[in-house]
């Protein structure tokens, strides 16, 4: 197969040696985040610089088309979380097509070692890549000695990955088990999107809100409110330092049957300030669950939960800004 097949974006400028983890990481939870740690060390070690190589679209879109997939995280919140939680801050995104899907492992890792300098590798003991996961360890070992590349598999428990797995922190978002799914991850769930002209409902009841047309293979938490926090930024992934302005908010996901909607919204209320925020890049980070979507026999009633969602919310958040 012709290895020109492969297509990339990468943030290397020129052929500077590397250290590469390769995979999905979807959700950089804890496990990836050991994973880049390790790959850091080796980084170090090798004197090179650690680079996270993922996929866009995910494989299984390509390889499962079939089902309706939908994940943690958007690409740019992947490589935005992989450089604040897992300090990688360079990354090499491989174009997912079914051309690379049928590249053998040995087709696939001289494809990219044709074409970066690679020094060494980290996966997990049980990663495999190339067309019926061939490329398992001792695959890539062997590749790794044939072509000096330092090559090393680390033990699950050691990656925290036999307790922490992308699927399972997916059931427990579906589920709006937030809290939970924080804790696997590491850093709070996040939906990140741009505001889009709503109906203007919101102001009408005294709270105004801003609402995300996330993409389409997003993982969305369960319908329900949430306490949040909002950050606006200037639609590059966010980057490494915390965004400047951070506001306080809540959430309402669902399709808001006290008006018989049917569109599934995320539609966010930020607490205590009134900015114009059409248009903008809003990353919203789940914090707690509150409640189910609820109907409301008419607008009072409505109303009166929200004031006494936000005030919820309030609590929540405090007390998390003073742990912190």
């Amino acid at each position: 197969m012709n290895n020109n097949t492969m297509e990339y974006q990468t943030t290397l400028a020129n052929n500077e040696p590397i250290a590469i983890t390769i995979g999905n990481f979807d959700g950089i939870h804890l496990g990836h985040q050991q994973l880049l740690h390790k790959l850091r060390l080796q980084a170090q070690e090798l004197h090179c610089r650690p680079v996270l190589v993922t996929f866009a679209p995910h494989t299984i879109i390509v390889v499962r088309p079939d089902i309706q997939a939908q994940f943690l995280t958007t690409l740019n919140e992947k490589l935005a979380l992989a450089a604040r939680y897992g300090q990688v801050a360079d990354h090499i995104v491989i174009t997912f097509t079914p051309e690379v899907a049928a590249m053998s492992a040995e087709e696939f890792m001289d494809a990219l070692t044709q074409r970066f300098s690679i020094r060494g590798l980290i996966v997990g003991e049980n990663f495999s890549l190339g067309h019926n996961r061939k490329g398992d360890v001792s695959f890539l070992k062997q590749y790794g000695q044939d072509h000096h590349i330092q090559v090393l598999g680390i033990p699950l428990e050691e990656a925290a990955e036999a307790r922490i797995s992308s699927t399972r922190i997916r059931t427990l978002v579906t589920e709006g088990q937030i809290s939970e799914a924080n804790a696997l991850l590491g850093h709070p769930v996040i939906v990140d999107g741009v505001v889009s002209h709503g109906d203007k409902r919101g102001r009408l009841l005294g709270f105004p809100t801003a609402n995300i047309l996330p993409e389409p293979h997003k993982l969305l938490p369960a319908n329900g409110v949430y306490a949040v926090y909002c950050s606006l930024h200037d639609g590059r992934a966010w980057r490494v330092e915390h965004d400047v302005s951070t506001y306080q908010g809540v959430v309402n996901i669902g399709v808001r049957p006290t008006f018989n909607g049917k569109e599934r919204l995320v539609e966010a209320h930020l607490l205590d300030v009134d900015l114009d925020l059409y248009d903008q890049h809003l990353k919203i980070e789940f914090i707690e669950r509150l409640r189910g979507e609820q109907r409301f026999s008419g607008v009072d009633a409505l109303k009166a939960q929200i004031a006494s969602d936000i005030q919820s919310a309030r609590q929540i958040l405090e007390i998390r800004r003073v742990s912190h």
